[in-house]
């Protein structure tokens, strides 16, 4: 029973290895998709907005609708709190020793990565 693991991680309690945490493909995919989450809001944010020299009113690049250019920054607030809060929990995610609270934050990342992909999915099919 030296050997058993529960959703993934070995027993709690170990020490934390920043090297072996950081070398992890897991963690490599959400360091980037944090920096990305943080360039897309920062491109939609600061230039999604321009205006003509002739109108007073700002407008989206997003064929002059604002709610495109809302959506986008609701989504790369949204990817980035998202990013953020998994890659703490993959850093917390071998001091939980409860199984059940584990399971919780296992099924927490499916749910998110599934609300992705069907996010991608129904955009694709609009």
């Amino acid at each position: 029973m030296d050997g058993f693991q529960a959703y993934g991680a070995g027993k709690a309690g170990g020490a934390f290895d920043p090297l072996t945490f950081i070398r992890q493909p897991q963690t490599v995919v959400r360091i980037l998709c944090w920096i990305f989450s943080i360039v897309i809001l920062g491109c939609v944010a600061n230039e999604g907005y321009v205006n003509r020299p002739e109108e007073v009113e700002e407008y989206c690049i997003f064929n002059r609708n604002h709610n495109a250019c809302n959506y986008a920054v609701a989504m790369g607030t949204l990817c980035f709190l998202c990013s953020a809060a998994l890659l703490a929990l993959d850093v917390y995610f071998p001091q939980i020793s409860g199984v059940k609270d584990r399971k919780k934050v296992v099924m927490a990342d499916i749910g998110v990565s599934g609300e992705t992909l069907w996010s991608c999915h129904s955009r694709k099919n609009y």
